[in-house]
């Protein structure tokens, strides 16, 4: 594909994005189920505080970072569908970078724009952005920290990363990696790129940190991180810890239980930083650990799948797997959570009693992940 093609087909991808943000307001208006995210109307109405003169924490459930609040007052000014549009047009820079990524890599056209095409034409990242969630800012910068670290820039990458933890906390756990990537001869000894990466991202993230804190105080670290820390959320999603947590509301949480809920995830992580600490290899790094961090989760909903399935298209040429397998995989991925969607929806719509069947159907979609990730690393072969 050349750069005239991918350049209509990035135009062809943001219009159709358009459009779906077009046609929720005729949605959300006609059918019980919204299509508009209910988060990004928490977003909406904390940017209106700000431009109240009041906190954007005043907005009850919002938890992220003021510089989302600041980014979406357009909402407010201009255009209430800003955000979801802004969204969209990130969602085509990911692809700029999938693209240029997977060409310094020297793969061949057809595999460069199969990839590429596969984050364009996604139905779930299109419905995830153009519903008002926010994380694909989260994963642009993650792809962008990449792009930097391949091309060497380990300064301008740690700065970027301090930014993407500072907006979305889940990025942290890709830091040991992208530390061992930047080895020469001993992954033991720290080395001077090493420095720059971590004076980078220390420097961005305890700047961001401390400028919203001037604003904000206390109110702004807890609600933006501490909160999540500590998150416990009864209401059914996919976690297979959700059943456990519904049960024990009410019940103070011991530190065995929490040990026991993170130690498996926290072994994998490391595990995997280590087994794939080279550069070549990063990738698949960052997209293994964001799978495991998903799928271990307390809470696990559809827009977390956004972390992993932004970086798969820059794994999938690495990955010798059949097509009848990757069919059989991909259509046990989509049937669970269907099964667990149906039963969900009888609970929320039909006011059946149907958690016992939702906690199963989250072991299923356990079971099919933890399936799904194995053969992908089976699969997996450095280029």
């Amino acid at each position: 594909m050349n750069l005239s093609l991918f350049k209509k087909h990035c135009i062809i991808a943001f219009l159709l994005r358009i459009i779906l943000v077009m046609y929720a307001n005729f949605h959300d208006n006609y059918f019980n189920v919204p299509y508009t995210d209910i988060d990004y109307k928490v977003f909406t109405d904390a940017a209106r505080h700000i431009t109240e003169g009041d906190t954007p924490f005043k907005r009850h459930t919002y938890r992220y970072t003021p510089l989302l609040a600041f980014l979406l007052i357009p909402n407010i000014y201009i255009y209430k569908d800003f955000g979801k549009i802004f969204f969209s047009l990130i969602d085509i820079v990911v692809a700029i970078f999938i693209r240029r990524i997977l060409t310094r890599q020297r793969w061949n056209d057809k595999i460069v724009n199969i990839n590429v095409l596969l984050w364009l034409y996604n139905p779930l990242t299109i419905i995830i952005s153009t519903r008002g969630n926010a994380d694909t800012l989260a994963v642009v910068s993650v792809i962008l920290t990449l792009d930097f670290l391949q091309r060497d820039q380990f300064l301008l990458a740690g700065l970027i990363h301090g930014f993407s933890i500072h907006f979305r906390l889940y990025p942290i756990i890709f830091s040991l990696a992208m530390f061992l990537s930047i080895k020469k001869y001993n992954r033991f000894i720290p080395n001077l790129n090493q420095f720059k990466f971590v004076s980078g991202c220390a420097f961005s993230l305890l700047s961001l940190t401390g400028f919203n804190y001037k604003l904000y105080g206390y109110q702004f670290l807890y609600e933006s991180f501490l909160y999540h820390l500590t998150r416990t959320d009864v209401k059914h999603n996919f976690s297979v810890y959700f059943y456990m947590s519904y049960l024990s509301s009410g019940i103070e949480s011991n530190t065995l239980k929490k040990i026991l809920t993170l130690l498996p995830q926290i072994m994998l992580l490391l595990s995997l930083s280590y087994k794939y600490s080279d550069k070549s290899d990063l990738p698949f790094a960052l997209f293994t650990q964001a799978m495991v961090i998903v799928m271990y989760n307390s809470v696990m909903t559809s827009q977390y799948f956004f972390w992993f399935l932004s970086l798969l298209p820059l794994c999938l040429p690495n990955i010798q797997m059949t097509n009848s397998r990757s069919i059989t995989l991909i259509s046990a991925w989509i049937l669970s959570q269907g099964i667990w969607l149906f039963f969900a929806y009888l609970l929320e719509f039909q006011g059946i009693n149907t958690f016992s069947f939702i906690w199963i159907s989250g072991l299923l979609f356990f079971t099919t992940n933890v399936k799904i990730l194995m053969d992908l690393i089976r699969c997996y072969k450095v280029s």
